[in-house]
């Protein structure tokens, strides 16, 4: 049996640096970036955080791809939102811009931005319904573009639906 010996490290100040990470990766995945910032708040020295990260990394327990990866898709499922909202959310979390284009083009390959626009107008069409058309469609194009739709996906969609509530479409899936 082989123990892999950068877990139990000699040094107590690197091995309390992994005891706080595992507690915090037991809680919710975090990036490389939140992990530096949440260990440097605990006062942990520079050269410990990188080699409890570097560990950390190589038991494939922070990989900053698949944190990226996996938010896209709850982001999606859960509260849905365009790639420029997702974009900077991720560059919060210190997720590195060549990573996240990579993710994005992956997760929205297959993603049809104008339907999943669509749904969240649907859910929200009765506020829109009593008003007269430059207000609806100026809260619906401002209620996407804060979602991080693109300004074209935004107009072509606000369009469509005002397309629904001027025809008198109750089911805006038909429309």
């Amino acid at each position: 049996m082989t123990v892999d010996s950068d877990l139990f490290e000699l040094d107590p100040d690197v091995d309390r640096a992994k005891k706080a990470a595992f507690q915090l990766l037991g809680r919710r995945a975090y990036t490389r970036k939140e992990i530096q910032e949440k260990l440097t708040k605990r006062g942990f020295s520079g050269r410990v955080i990188d080699e409890t990260i570097n560990t950390l990394e190589r038991l494939r327990v922070v990989d900053d791809r698949d944190f990226a990866s996996r938010f896209i898709e709850e982001r999606l499922r859960l509260r849905p939102a365009g790639q420029l909202v997702l974009r900077r959310d991720l560059v919060r979390r210190g997720v590195e811009a060549p990573l996240i284009e990579d993710v994005l083009a992956e997760k929205f390959d297959a993603v049809d931005l104008e339907a999943v626009a669509f749904r969240l107008l649907s859910a929200r069409r009765s506020r829109y319904l009593q008003l007269d058309r430059n207000k609806a469609m100026n809260r619906m194009y401002a209620f996407l573009a804060r979602r991080g739709f693109a300004p074209d996906v935004a107009r072509s969609v606000t369009a469509r639906a005002w397309d629904c509530i001027e025809n008198g479409v109750e089911d805006w899936d038909e429309g």
